[in-house]
C-alpha cells in the first residue's frame, strides 16, 4: 500500500557534498540529499551524535552558509530546518550546481558566466 505524504513545501532531490558545522564540535562532512525552501536532509554524517535543537550551519560547495537547527537525526541522517528560508533563485542555483556535478561538469560558477 502506498502512503501519500502532504508536504508544506516542494522538496528537491540532490547529491551535493556539504559540511555541517556545530558549535564546539568537529565539523562533519555529509551529503545534501534533499532540499526545500525551509529545510534540508543530510546523509552520510558518520558516527557523530546529533540532537534535535542543535544549532548548525550547512556549508555548500559554493561556500554558501545556511544556518539552521537540527529537527531530527538518526542513523547518520539529519533533518535541518533553515533559520532563513531560501529564495527560489538560491534553490535554482543549488539545483543547477547539483545537475552540473552529476553530469561530470566542473562545479565552478565562473563557467556559468562565460569567463
Amino acid at each position: 500500500m502506498s502512503v501519500l505524504t502532504i508536504r508544506a513545501h516542494k522538496r528537491y532531490a540532490t547529491r551535493l557534498p556539504v559540511q555541517l558545522r556545530r558549535a564546539q564540535r568537529k565539523d562533519a562532512t555529509g551529503l545534501l540529499i534533499e532540499l526545500s525552501q525551509h529545510g534540508a536532509r543530510i546523509s552520510n554524517l558518520g558516527g557523530g551524535k546529533y540532537e534535535a535543537g542543535d544549532a548548525v550551519t550547512i556549508t555548500t560547495p559554493t561556500d554558501e552558509e545556511l544556518p539552521g537547527t537540527i529537527r531530527w537525526a538518526h542513523d547518520g541522517i539529519a533533518g535541518v530546518r533553515l533559520d532563513k528560508p531560501l529564495h527560489l533563485p538560491e534553490i535554482k542555483d543549488l539545483l543547477e550546481l547539483n545537475a552540473r556535478t552529476q553530469s561530470g561538469e566542473p562545479a565552478e560558477d565562473n563557467l556559468r558566466y562565460g569567463t
